[in-house]
């Protein structure tokens, strides 16, 4: 499975956990996957940063799925992957 994209939608700060939470959608070539993430950074921490946070959490939660779990090299990201935030409409 190749991941061509990462959305992060529903993006909040929980004061209580101190992390950040968001559904992480990813987009690969035969479906799309859709994730409850989180990632435990400071408030004010720059997208970019939070976004490779969430993908890594989205990345380990796959990784851990029995289909997954015994191939090394079954789940990966296409270089050109973009890590973006849904935007609110």
């Amino acid at each position: 499975m190749i991941i061509r994209q990462f959305r992060f939608d529903d993006l909040r700060f929980s004061s209580d956990a101190e992390e950040h939470r968001a559904i992480a959608i990813l987009t690969t070539d035969i479906s799309t996957l859709c994730l409850m993430t989180s990632a435990k950074l400071q408030p004010d921490v720059p997208p970019a940063s939070l976004a490779e946070a969430l993908a890594e959490d989205a990345l380990r939660q796959i990784r851990r799925m029995p289909e997954y779990r015994r191939q090394a090299d079954a789940v990966q990201v296409a270089e050109d992957a973009p890590k973006e935030f849904q935007r609110a409409s």
